[in-house]
């Protein structure tokens, strides 16, 4: 299986850690999304649709601002603003179906990419759900000894002043009896 460009795949992991920079973008270069009902599949289609398909220049130039910018050190920001920068040229230098025909990969190679990024993400939400579920039992099980224990300690605490009230009774009785003779 053919890989994405390391380029193709710093713009995937972009789109898929910082949806709504990406949404914005698009919507300051004209593009229609609407941020509430975006989905990681439109973006994608629109972010190599106005890269590859539509040369626009200026949007890839923000772009590749925005990933260059997203806690990136001096040197590697610089690099990066490079090979963007070359890759985008030699992207705006193509012809017209090869355009197209790279469209369509790079979609379909980053829709793939952002399937495996959603298999992950689905797999550690069942596995946090299978282990909060392991901790639920284990509040309900501590919950209910403390309620058996607390129980087993109001029952005990029941018999020692029954026993103690008796027991006091029994010495004021004698205590009765042997102040009547």
């Amino acid at each position: 299986m053919e890989k994405l460009t390391p380029i193709n795949q710093k713009i995937t992991d972009f789109i898929y850690e910082k949806p709504d920079v990406a949404v914005v973008l698009l919507q300051q270069f004209g593009y229609n999304i609407d941020l509430k009902t975006a989905t990681l599949q439109q973006i994608n289609k629109l972010v190599y649709g106005a890269i590859y398909a539509n040369n626009d220049q200026k949007f890839a130039q923000a772009l590749e601002n925005a990933i260059s910018n997203d806690g990136q050190s001096n040197f590697v920001g610089a690099l990066i603003t490079t090979v963007v920068g070359g890759v985008i040229s030699g992207v705006f230098g193509a012809k017209q179906g090869d355009k197209n025909r790279d469209l369509q990969k790079q979609i379909a190679l980053s829709q793939l990419a952002m399937n495996e990024k959603l298999s992950q993400e689905r797999l550690r939400a069942e596995q946090e759900t299978a282990r909060l579920g392991i901790l639920a039992n284990s509040l309900e099980s501590y919950r209910t000894t403390l309620q058996k224990e607390s129980t087993i300690r109001l029952r005990d605490t029941w018999l020692y002043v029954t026993g103690l009230g008796v027991g006091l009774g029994v010495i004021y009785g004698v205590y009765l009896i042997g102040s009547d003779l």
